[in-house]
């Protein structure tokens, strides 16, 4: 409760290796440990690119955009 965390993407399920994580949203939670994060306008722009791209998947890591810190919760299938 009351960390600030950031949703990015990541190149790789496990958001390891492969580049760096691409900051979507940054959020603190509340006392109960969660938070509602709007990060809707940034993924409408990568998923309308003109150009194809190639899979990422959405995680969690602890900390800001400036500083990322280990990836936390990592997006499943």
């Amino acid at each position: 409760p009351g960390k600030p965390y950031v949703l990015a993407l990541a190149r790789r399920r496990d958001g390891g290796g492969g580049g760096p994580l691409e900051p979507l949203a940054a959020f603190t939670t509340n006392p109960a440990g969660a938070a509602v994060v709007d990060a809707i306008g940034p993924i409408r722009q990568i998923v309308r690119a003109s150009t194809p791209a190639e899979r990422r998947y959405l995680v969690i890591a602890v900390g800001t955009p400036a500083q990322l810190g280990p990836v936390v919760q990592t997006q499943v299938d």
